[in-house]
């Protein structure tokens, strides 16, 4: 027999003991995160996240301050709707002037809010700022708050048993001249794994932790701040 034809079923064992080696790494430093104790350290990782990982949110607020912040997306009907918009020519100022900048939904997006004001920013394939939308107090009080389940867009990216890791979201409808706006705020903070990191599960799950000990904080302040949204 041609030893080239082993080649493929070696590299298919290997993958399988590769697995099961990763699977066991996984579960033993997955083991070692204890949520409710990582929640206690809440005021510490987000100056951390402010200074290091998400340092251009300071930026972007340009010296406001930042009570709470997490990620963000807008929803396919959302999406669909600002099409109409553009496509229709809608004659609603409002709405257009705020819907045209967000027909970007598949770049990061984030939620800041600062005193009574919830600021939206959506950013370019470079991550960089490309829009900035202020929702003031009167249009917070004025909107509405719902569970929205698993983001919907990152469904099928991953596999059944990382679930758990899929941000959960609150969607919030602003009333914008009588016509609803909607958006999405997630429980967690969006995590990319650096490639050098790679293969270190421990500092992945560490640092997943931080991001949604953040991230998930940020309904809860919302709502103290405007109750008529819990």
């Amino acid at each position: 027999m041609n030893p080239l034809f082993l080649i493929p079923v070696i590299l298919v064992i290997a993958g399988v003991f590769f697995m099961i080696y990763m699977n066991k790494k996984h579960k033993a430093a997955k083991s070692e995160i204890d949520l409710d104790f990582e929640r206690t350290k809440y005021d510490q990782y987000k100056q951390e996240l402010l200074t290091q990982d998400f340092s251009q949110l300071k930026q972007w607020m340009k010296g406001k301050p930042i009570d709470a912040f997490t990620s963000a997306s807008v929803p396919q009907s959302t999406s669909s709707k600002v099409q109409e918009i553009v496509t229709d020519g809608i004659k609603n100022a409002a709405l257009s002037a705020i819907g045209v900048k967000l027909r970007r939904i598949e770049t990061d997006c984030f939620w800041a809010l600062s005193g009574n004001d919830l600021h939206f920013f959506s950013t370019n394939t470079a991550g960089e700022l490309d829009e900035h939308i202020v929702f003031d107090n009167f249009r917070i009080e004025d909107a509405k708050l719902e569970y929205g389940g698993i983001l919907k867009s990152q469904l099928g990216v991953y596999s059944k048993s990382s679930e758990e890791y899929l941000p959960k979201t609150h969607i919030i409808t602003f009333n914008i001249d009588g016509s609803p706006l909607s958006l999405e705020i997630h429980d967690r903070l969006n995590y990319r794994t650096d490639p050098a990191d790679m293969l270190n599960l421990k500092k992945q799950l560490e640092t997943r932790a931080k991001y949604q000990v953040v991230g998930e904080k940020f309904i809860t302040i919302l709502q103290n701040k405007v109750p008529n949204l819990k």
